[in-house]
């Protein structure tokens, strides 16, 4: 496998860029309301394949009603409606060129729910199942048309779901066992960058597991490190894994080709201003290449921060729903 990372165009990474800091510019005036126990979900949409991720980063959080919003680089939030009762998950899947989102919750029935942004938004759709209490799911896509939807089960099992050919599969039972919301992703850097999926959970020992396709499902493998109870990882399309560690501090590691395999559990050099809540945090890659990662404080705020600037130790506010 060449895990080294992809050049991204250098116009599409200052157009995102530019859309983000539209975002944080414009946060201040927005009151905190995000759900406690929920973070927030992260996508870079115009994917235009091999080239890169180009237009804007758009971010998801549910309000304290369980509605979900939306925002990008406009500055305002946009009520999506439903009632969630989980961290949303979100994707653009990739080679499209087009303005395309998906996003993914837990409802109150604990079913799984899909709403899409194609030329305007879809109404919501149930994708049944349950979900275990206190979870939300995660989503992968590798090629346009293909979606890969993971969720903890009440039986605390990973579950998959899979979009493709206009139509989505029946539940997979991939076994392990969940104490948190899982993570996805298919890495980028790969070649041929299609049917690859990376999956990370919080194991019963608090550790980080991960599990991933490459003809075929491997074996559950510990990355080791320490979560804090009833959160889970989120991973970015580049293999930088973030978690909140039982010190209540931001922790990542990377994975690497040319048998470099992952790099240690590193503290993020910079931290959030508020206290983080007790949830998930979210992450994508930019289009410049870097990581980006997203938390909710217990003030009810967003809170975003990347290795472009001073390598995490910059945070801005991207607010919260109004």
């Amino acid at each position: 496998m060449n895990h080294q990372r992809t050049v991204i165009n250098t116009i599409m990474a200052a157009t995102v860029l530019v859309s983000l800091f539209a975002v944080v510019s414009s946060a201040a005036s927005v009151s905190g309301t995000v759900m406690a126990g929920t973070g927030p979900a992260a996508s870079t949409t115009e994917v235009h394949g091999p080239t890169g991720y180009g237009g804007f980063v758009d971010y998801f959080a549910v309000d304290t009603s369980g509605a979900l919003w939306h925002t990008n680089g406009s500055g305002t939030w946009d009520s999506l409606g439903g009632v969630s009762t989980s961290s949303p998950a979100a994707v653009s899947p990739y080679g499209t060129s087009y303005y395309r989102l998906d996003v993914f919750v837990r409802g109150s029935n604990g079913a799984l729910y899909w709403k899409y942004c194609q030329n305007g938004w879809s109404s919501w759709q149930s994708l049944g199942g349950q979900l275990a209490a206190g979870t939300g799911p995660a989503v992968a896509s590798w090629s346009a048309g293909r979606l890969d939807v993971f969720v903890a089960g009440t039986n605390g099992a990973l579950y998959h779901k899979w979009y493709s050919g206009g139509a989505w599969s029946g539940w997979q039972n991939l076994g392990g066992k969940l104490t948190a919301s899982p993570a996805a992703t298919f890495d980028v850097a790969m070649s041929p960058a299609s049917e690859n999926i990376w999956v990370f959970v919080r194991g019963t020992d608090g550790a980080v597991w991960q599990k991933y396709y490459l003809n075929g499902w491997s074996s559950w493998t510990s990355l080791g490190g320490q979560v804090a109870p009833n959160t889970g990882p989120a991973v970015s399309q580049d293999l930088t894994l973030f978690v909140r560690g039982t010190d209540h501090q931001l922790w990542h590691k990377s994975y690497f080709g040319g048998g470099l395999g992952w790099t240690a559990w590193t503290g993020l050099s910079g931290q959030p201003p508020e206290t983080l809540s007790t949830a998930s945090p979210g992450a994508v890659l930019l289009p410049n290449d870097h990581s980006m990662v997203g938390v909710s404080s217990t003030n009810g705020n967003v809170w975003c921060s990347s290795d472009v600037l001073a390598n995490y130790q910059t945070w801005d506010s991207v607010g919260s729903p109004p």
